[in-house]
């Protein structure tokens, strides 16, 4: 089956799958919102499924290592789907709705944490290590537009629907999911499934990925600006609600369409590195588009108008989704062939700083305000990436084109 066709089906098996994670978030922030009036609550049980990526992300590594990766995506999108409709049932017969809530969000990560080394890695597998770039462009532009319609759907729902019923939209994404999962699964034959055969689960060892990690400075230093980046990040998202009602007064439709204007920046920031508008090379891109992300980040909790933090918001977007496809690309460059999945794993398991730091972000917001918090988090951003670019020279002279500085 001509690869061009398996990209597509990946890109919609995946996309769903993803649009279900973000979409359940909105939800789930929403609802938790309107029945708690606590930014609090919300970060922590937002959070729940990131808390739990460390607990698997390390199997999840070495799975992507050492059996198919199309296998795991497969199950993943199965349990998923199961998941929400588990959801969706214990919320509309509110049955103790918020503890069910809980353990069907741990559920839900625990499914995140071992999938994502080889839902990402399966990029290698259909377009190869020299399309990556591309093809992480074409993934993250298809997800930032299914979650920039989602959350104008969810708005316009919301409007007439209850805070409850809308939780039915999940399993409907998730049924996307798993049937074009299912068709990647029967269509893609990877030739790398043959190789892995040889190395086994058993001698995959998380151990050895930690040593290899320890012994390459620049996969070290990648690894810590992703747990810094998704850290500060995550300090603003548990207030995107109380500042869209209580200063923006544009209530839940509102709030719906500020998370769409973000994705649709990501959309646009994923189109310029798919046509190579911007190219990712050199490590200097990590810091300017942090640099960038801070900025608009800082102008938008000062901003009391709708349109122009809708504008800000969007441009947030362009900067953050240039970071994020950008260090993907140099983790799934870097590391040699056996340890791909587990370097994977290990930045799926540093995920688990969004949940600190919404938590951290609500809980300090409590005390000194919206706009206090995100200035802090704002600032120590860009701090963390200027120390790691002229603190680390191996860093600094970073260059996909030059192996060299690998």
């Amino acid at each position: 089956m001509p690869h061009k066709i398996v990209f597509l089906i990946f890109l919609i098996a995946n996309g769903f799958g993803f649009s279900v994670f973000l979409a359940r978030g909105t939800i789930v922030s929403w609802y938790v919102f309107e029945k708690t009036n606590s930014t609090f609550l919300v970060a922590l049980i937002t959070s729940i499924p990131t808390m739990t990526l460390p607990l698997l992300s390390p199997l999840g590594g070495k799975l992507a290592d050492s059996v198919s990766r199309k296998s795991v995506f497969l199950a993943a999108r199965i349990a998923t789907f199961i998941t929400v409709i588990i959801m969706a049932l214990v919320i509309n017969l509110d049955f103790f709705p918020i503890a069910l809530l809980i353990i069907t969000s741990i559920l839900f990560g625990l499914t995140a944490s071992i999938e994502g080394a080889s839902t990402q890695n399966l990029l290698i597998d259909i377009l190869g290590i020299k399309h990556l770039s591309i093809g992480n462009g074409y993934k993250e532009l298809f997800n930032s537009g299914l979650n920039a319609l989602l959350p104008l759907i969810i708005g316009v729902l919301l409007i007439t629907l209850s805070s409850s019923i809308i939780f039915w939209i999940l399993p409907i994404i998730g049924f996307i999911g798993v049937l074009f999962g299912y068709l990647l699964f029967s269509k893609f034959h990877p030739t790398n499934d043959v190789t892995k055969s040889s190395q086994s689960f058993a001698d995959v060892s998380v151990k050895d990925a930690l040593t290899y990690v320890k012994n390459n400075e620049n996969i070290r230093v990648l690894l810590l600006l992703g747990f810094g980046m998704m850290l500060f990040w995550s300090f603003p998202q548990p207030l995107l609600p109380k500042y869209s009602k209580d200063v923006l007064n544009v209530g839940g439709s509102g709030f719906a369409i500020l998370t769409s204007c973000y994705f649709a920046g990501s959309m646009i920031g994923s189109l310029l590195i798919t046509f190579s508008i911007i190219k990712i090379q050199g490590s200097k891109i990590l810091i300017i588009s942090t640099f960038t992300y801070c900025i608009f980040v800082m102008l938008f909790y000062t901003s009391s108008l709708p349109i122009l933090s809708g504008i800000l918001i969007l441009a947030s977007g362009i900067s953050h989704s240039i970071w994020w496809i950008s260090i993907l690309v140099f983790l799934q460059t870097l590391p040699k062939e056996s340890h791909k999945g587990r370097i994977m794993g290990f930045f799926i398991a540093l995920l688990v700083s969004i949940a600190l730091g919404s938590i951290i972000g609500g809980i300090i917001a409590e005390y000194i305000g919206i706009t206090w918090t995100v200035f802090i988090a704002m600032a120590a951003l860009v701090l963390i990436h200027f120390i790691a670019y002229y603190g680390s020279k191996k860093f600094r002279n970073l260059n996909l084109l030059n192996q060299e500085s690998y």
